[in-house]
């Protein structure tokens, strides 16, 4: 897999912040790049640049356009807070394949400014021009809104590693409705690639509310998935692996389902493939709850099946026969069998799932 995913960091961050997700994806074969935005490049305990006062997240964007096109090649945005709206900025100047927006700010357009976000900037904003300095959370805001649901310890820990971001950018998301130069803005009829929106149920900062506006926002190429229990330091809090796991069955699924579904083909063709048109059944391999499928072709390594419910690919499942059942001699079982999902995408309709699935060495459920 030959595709880079471009980590992009929210406010008071850095690189630090991909050091559980950017080796997650390189392990799957991704090339991850995690680029630092302009003056955050710093010791935490030291002062900041005071140029970073007055930059602009068109700076940003504009720093992040130009490593896109040093690299030679559109990317899968990956963004995070701030870094999920410099991703929607990005993605319709149409530099990407892909965008994944992980608990985003909001464009200009929707307002984010409930009184949790209030209360999370309040240090920063009642300070006297506050949009021309650096500005960081105190601990206890931070401890409130964009670490809310980590340990006490891991709060300290994390916090420790907090910069200081611009004021201007702060305000330009934020008080969106005074800035004339619009830089938040985005126009959502030139973003043109698949988009996945992650929001956290207990999230303060970005709450779930104001992300289902930017999910709406860009719902022509967009899925919108809410994590119960997770706040907005999704790429730390504990099961952090259960959102990257998803966000990468959505990847194989938008991106690269037709070229794995072919090998997949391929090497079950060396076995004859038949049509049959059969009623099954089937539930996850931990689960008595079965759902209504329907078979649509098999060889003597696997099947092909239709369904309303989405199965990812790597899924343990139980195939229950329920009317008749193809003659194959390596299916011990008279009526149930085991197979692993190898891959799935969606009808052009949305209203069905295409399914492939090979059988289990061992048949016997």
């Amino acid at each position: 897999m030959d595709r880079t995913i471009m980590m992009i960091h929210g406010m008071w961050g850095g690189a630090w912040c991909w050091e559980y997700f950017k080796p997650f994806f390189e392990d799957k074969g991704y090339h991850c790049v995690t680029p630092i935005l302009r003056y955050h490049d710093m010791d935490p305990n030291d002062e900041p640049d005071f140029r970073l006062g007055s930059v602009s997240l068109t700076d940003y964007a504009d720093d992040l356009e130009k490593q896109i096109m040093d690299l030679g090649e559109p990317v899968i945005l990956m963004g995070h807070s701030m870094g999920g709206l410099l991703s929607q900025i990005l993605a319709s100047r149409g530099v990407a394949e892909a965008a994944v927006l992980l608990t985003p700010a909001a464009p200009y357009g929707i307002m984010g400014l409930t009184p949790s976000v209030i209360r999370s900037f309040w240090s920063i904003l009642t300070v006297w021009k506050f949009w021309q300095k650096p500005g960081r959370q105190t601990f206890k805001e931070a401890s409130f809104s964009t670490l809310g649901v980590l340990s006490a310890d891991m709060k300290e820990k994390e916090f420790g590693k907090f910069v200081y971001e611009s004021g201007r950018v702060i305000f330009e998301i934020g008080l969106w409705p005074m800035d004339l130069k619009q830089s938040s803005k985005v126009d959502e009829s030139k973003v043109n690639c698949p988009v996945l929106i992650i929001a956290g149920s207990e999230d303060k900062i970005t709450p779930a509310s104001v992300v289902r506006k930017i999910a709406n926002k860009y719902q022509k190429v967009a899925l919108y998935r809410e994590f119960e229990q997770h706040g907005h330091a999704v790429l730390q809090e504990p099961g952090w692996e259960d959102i990257a796991g998803y966000t990468l069955d959505w990847l194989y699924k938008v991106l690269d389902s037709e070229k794995s579904e072919a090998a997949v083909q391929v090497e079950q063709r060396k076995s004859k493939r038949n049509q049959f048109d059969a009623v099954i059944a089937f539930a996850n391999s931990e689960s008595d709850s079965y759902h209504p499928g329907n078979i649509e072709d098999y060889s003597s390594g696997g099947l092909h099946f239709t369904s309303k419910i989405e199965v990812k690919p790597g899924s343990d499942i139980i195939i229950k026969w329920s009317d008749r059942m193809p003659d194959i001699e390596t299916l011990h079982a008279k009526n149930k069998c085991r197979a692993e999902v190898i891959w799935y995408k969606q009808s052009k309709d949305g209203s069905l799932f295409d399914i492939g699935a090979k059988f289990s060495e061992t048949n016997a459920p």
